[in-house]
């Protein structure tokens, strides 16, 4: 391999050439020096040009705009309730807006004043603000208007606010209440339930559908707008547990071996019908250390009565561990969505291994759905990497592996991080997925791998790599964004 630069005031060019028949790849690297650690959150200013990168520590948070034609960068204000952020499409702006999520409410970034308006006040759970975070959260989306609307979470709600065509907002309180465990040291704890957008009853419209103790409850939209504040209960013949049955803590006596807990995993169009999917999450439990879980999908299918699925599943994928993360994509081009899930082992051999090494081994399988619909029995292709674990730090240093589409052809070449100090490109192979041979890139990458994001940055098709480092990596890297954009 022969690495080439060529330094200008922000940008190295690196050049990878490698012997034939490997293809040479060609990267613009552009590093942004920042105030604060990249350890927050990374958000894409659609048609802006920009970025938005989060940061924080144990006493302050930030938030910084990006400008990626001159790579400028600045710091922004923040309303000291703020929580989360991320990008709206507004009435009476032309280009996707910068929105925050407050006790008080929405707020809008105004990069004219340099200062932050309040869109419309609500409650949601998030009236206390945990003052040393701040990240980006999905409350914004668009339910066919072609504005955004946002869904904000409550204790027993879900506040919708459907966006109107003169930027007013008009208020749903769908009856959604928040998951909420306690503990015997007083702690108690609330989560949201997920939602999804989709049509459930063949309207053409988009509804809103949550799972809440064990039951699928949809609000359906009207052919005004509006939503109803009743849910529907369609008939699906899938079984999901209830949060009694899921709940694994281990005050309450009782024995697990044996369980089997059926979750919602995702609804998503796997086979490219235009027609939801679901895909179900089973984890079978033997004892605290033995699990196994798979992967159950039902295809949808639309009749009179709206979206159906068999009872028995269509496909599914089993394995004999519990996955840490899965990942839903298309990664050769074919239309069809795949799946890559990284396992690791937790046994004896595993702790052993960990306590001795400061480290674990990590699987990373990947499924690829054929001509038929069915998933293998076998994964299709197998990809190794190693957890760093740092006891006296109580931190998971987690490995750079990503999939990015380097040719603009929607097929995905396989990147992966090795030893901290270089990148190797696995490109796509029609025969095994990818291939046995991997371009090397020699340049230093974060501490923790796990913030490193891919996205088309510049708009030529191509994805491009983002690497974050924070006030723990090298002193020559730290706060420090670092982008790999792709010729």
């Amino acid at each position: 391999m022969r690495a080439t630069g060529v330094v200008s005031a922000i940008a190295l060019t690196v050049n990878l050439v490698l012997a034939a028949p490997l293809q040479a790849k060609e990267f613009d690297k552009a590093t942004i020096m920042l105030e604060h650690p990249a350890n927050g959150s990374i958000v894409q200013l659609n048609n802006s040009n920009s970025l938005l990168v989060s940061g924080f520590n144990q006493f302050e948070r930030w938030l910084t705009k990006i400008d990626l034609a001159d790579y400028s960068s600045r710091l922004l204000p923040l309303p000291a309730d703020v929580q989360y952020f991320t990008t709206a499409t507004l009435a009476q702006h032309a280009k996707p807006q910068l929105v925050l999520l407050g006790a008080a409410g929405v707020y809008r970034f105004d990069s004219n004043t340099n200062s932050n308006e309040l869109l419309f006040a609500s409650d949601s759970m998030f009236r206390l603000v945990d003052e040393a975070r701040l990240r980006s959260r999905d409350f914004s989306l668009d339910l066919g208007s072609g504005l955004s609307d946002f869904l904000l979470p409550d204790f027993q709600h879900y506040h919708l606010y459907r966006q109107q065509a003169d930027g007013s907002f008009r208020h749903f309180a769908l009856p959604v209440t928040a998951r909420v465990q306690t503990w015997n040291n007083n702690r108690a704890d609330y989560s949201a339930r997920r939602f999804y957008s989709l049509d459930v009853n063949g309207s053409g419209l988009t509804d809103l559908l949550f799972v809440e103790n064990g039951r699928f409850k949809v609000f359906l939209q009207q052919a005004d707008g509006n939503f109803s504040s009743t849910p529907f209960y369609p008939d699906w013949p899938v079984s999901l547990s209830t949060e009694r049955e899921a709940d694994q803590r281990s005050d309450a006596g009782r024995s697990y071996g044996g369980q089997s807990i059926v979750s919602l995993n995702d609804i998503t169009d796997l086979d490219g019908d235009g027609i939801p999917d679901l895909v179900l999450s089973r984890e079978k439990i033997a004892d605290a250390l033995d699990r196994s879980s798979s992967f159950e999908v039902h295809f949808g299918q639309l009749t009179e009565q709206g979206l159906q699925f068999n009872a028995q599943p269509d496909t599914q994928i089993n394995i004999d561990s519990v996955p840490t993360d899965v990942v839903i994509a298309d990664f050769n081009g074919d239309g069809r969505k795949d799946f890559y899930i990284p396992t690791t082992h937790i046994g004896i051999s595993t702790i052993v291994r960990v306590l001795l090494r400061g480290s674990a081994n990590l699987d990373i399988d990947f499924y690829l759905l054929d001509d038929n619909r069915r998933y293998p029995a076998k994964a299709d292709f197998r990809q190794q990497a190693t957890i760093d674990v740092s006891i006296s730090n109580l931190r998971f240093d987690m490995p750079l592996f990503e999939l990015a589409n380097l040719s603009a052809d929607g097929k995905k070449t396989l990147v992966v991080g090795e030893g901290g100090r270089q990148l190797r490109f696995y490109e796509p192979d029609a025969s095994r997925l990818f291939s046995r041979r991997s371009e090397r890139l020699n340049l230093d990458l974060p501490r923790d791998s796990s913030r490193v994001r891919v996205m088309d940055l510049n708009g030529n098709g191509k994805d491009d790599i983002l690497l974050p480092f924070d006030s723990l990596d090298k002193e020559a890297n730290r706060n420090q964004l670092q982008l790999l954009l792709s010729r």
